[in-house]
C-alpha cells in the first residue's frame, strides 16, 4: 500500500512538472515569443511528453542554435516543390524568417541559408511537422486553427513567390499543383 502512495505522488509531481513546460510552451507561443524561446520551450516539453521526436530531431542534427530554423522547416520544403528555390523563394523565407525573429549570421540563418542550397530529405520535413503539430498541441482548438492558418499563409507566400508571368498578368495565383499539394499536406498534418 505505501507502494502506491509513492507511485502516485511520483505520478503528480511528473504531471506539474510537465503541466508547467506546458504552460511555459503556451504563454511563449501567446506572446508570439521569437523562434528561439518557442524552440527552447518545445524542446523542453519534447524531452518530458515525446522523447522519441526530440531524439528524431536531434538525429537529423537539429539543436537549440538551428532550431529556430527546423520550425520553418515547411516553408523550406515549399520553396522546394517544383524541385528548385528560385531567388523570389529564397528571399521570402529568409524574409519571413527575419521578421520571426531570426538573426541575420545566426546559425539558425545559415541553417535556413543551407537548406534552401540544398534540399533536406523528406523525413526532416516530415519531423519538422510533427514537432510543431506536438508545439500547437498546447493550445486551445481555436487559438492552434488561428496559428495554423498564420502559418499556412506564410507557407502559400513562400509558394506564391515564384508565380511568374500568369501570376502578373492575373492569371492565376501563382501557386503550383505541387506546391498546393504540399500545403495541403502541412496544413491537414497540422490540424491532425
Amino acid at each position: 500500500m505505501s507502494g502506491d502512495i509513492f507511485k502516485d505522488r511520483e505520478r503528480a509531481y511528473e504531471a506539474d512538472w510537465a503541466n508547467a513546460h506546458d504552460a511555459a510552451l503556451l504563454e511563449e507561443l501567446r506572446q508570439r515569443g521569437r523562434l528561439e524561446a518557442i524552440t527552447k520551450a518545445l524542446a523542453t516539453k519534447l524531452q518530458a511528453d515525446e522523447p522519441e521526436l526530440l531524439h528524431r530531431a536531434i538525429a537529423l542534427g537539429v539543436t537549440l542554435d538551428t532550431g529556430p530554423a527546423f520550425l520553418l522547416a515547411p516553408l523550406v520544403q515549399i520553396a522546394w516543390a517544383e524541385g528548385k528555390v528560385t531567388d523570389q523563394e529564397r528571399e521570402t523565407v529568409l524574409r519571413i524568417a527575419v521578421g520571426r525573429g531570426i538573426e541575420e549570421g545566426s546559425p539558425a540563418h545559415a541553417q535556413l541559408v543551407a537548406w534552401l542550397g540544398k534540399r533536406p530529405s523528406d523525413q526532416l520535413f516530415d519531423t519538422a511537422v510533427d514537432v510543431i503539430k506536438a508545439g500547437l498541441a498546447v493550445l486551445p482548438p481555436v487559438e492552434r486553427e488561428e496559428r495554423v492558418a498564420v502559418f499556412a499563409k506564410a507557407c502559400h507566400q513562400v509558394a506564391e513567390a515564384s508565380g511568374g508571368l500568369w501570376r502578373v498578368l492575373g492569371l492565376s495565383s501563382g501557386v503550383s499543383a505541387q506546391e498546393h499539394s504540399i500545403l495541403d499536406h502541412i496544413r491537414s498534418s497540422l490540424r491532425g
